[in-house]
């Protein structure tokens, strides 16, 4: 299934990605993917610099990227340029439709789950994730970080939950990396057994420990969620250090990248 058209007219300034229907000696007319619209872009629109042949720059059939410049609504005309879309500002709106392509036969997924067809997501949720997100894509990203945002956002928790089964299985998170040098040392009656007592604490707080050289340990600890891992990490090598006071064991640590 195709995505379903916007309603209303794109905003001034908007990147759209259109087809291009019928090419004139001084203009070009494209229908908009996203809108119920077609928009026209001027021979001076097309490139920058002189255009003495505007079919050397677009032909019918072509998929373009173009700005919207100016929105009468009262007589639907939509001027559109291509010489004001930068090649990384192309390749983003590209690459978002692609994700939003993806994103569609990701909720009709969810859809299924609930015994559901992709109208009938679409109608229920899809647009309004969509207007409170700005892409559906997002939708399922959020669900992934944060699945109450969606419920706050007024989505039913049937449609939280499937959607958010749906990404888990579809989208593979990025993973984050935190590191630290970690010095455990003790003289205690029991010093080996204080030390090995401590590291065993950084494992259970979630901590890899692997030994670089006597007093050294090298402690690492991965995260899908880079802002609360590096809170989450200080934190841990804290309560080791913290841990390791209790015990009889002197704990310092040397944050490293």
């Amino acid at each position: 299934m195709k995505m379903p058209k916007q309603p209303g007219f794109p905003r001034q300034g908007e990147l759209v990605i259109a087809k291009v229907v019928n090419v004139g000696p001084y203009s070009a007319f494209a229908e908009l993917e996203d809108y119920e619209h077609t928009g026209m872009i001027h021979i001076s629109e097309v490139s920058s610099g002189w255009v003495r042949d505007i079919r050397r720059y677009v032909k019918t059939g072509d998929t373009v990227v173009a700005k919207v410049l100016r929105v009468n609504e009262e007589n639907g005309h939509i001027s559109l340029s291509l010489k004001r879309v930068g090649k990384k500002q192309e390749h983003d709106k590209l690459r978002e439709q692609k994700l939003e392509q993806r994103a569609m036969k990701m909720l009709e997924f969810a859809a299924k789950e609930l015994g559901k067809n992709i109208e009938q997501a679409y109608k229920e949720i899809g647009q309004k994730l969509r207007d409170e997100l700005g892409t559906l894509f997002a939708a399922f990203k959020e669900a992934l970080k944060n699945p109450d945002k969606l419920k706050a956002r007024g989505i039913p928790d049937e449609w939280v939950k499937a959607i958010t089964d749906v990404a888990e299985k579809n989208i593979t998170q990025k993973e984050f990396e935190f590191k630290a040098k970690l010095d455990v040392t003790s003289y205690g009656t029991d010093g080996l057994g204080a030390v090995k007592q401590t590291l065993k604490k950084a494992e259970d707080l979630g901590m890899s420990v692997s030994y670089i050289s006597s007093p050294t340990y090298l402690v690492k600890y991965t995260t899908k969620d880079a802002k609360k891992g590096e809170k989450d990490f200080q934190e841990n090598l804290e309560k080791v250090s913290d841990f390791g006071k209790s015990v009889n064991a002197a704990v310092s640590f040397e944050r490293i990248k």
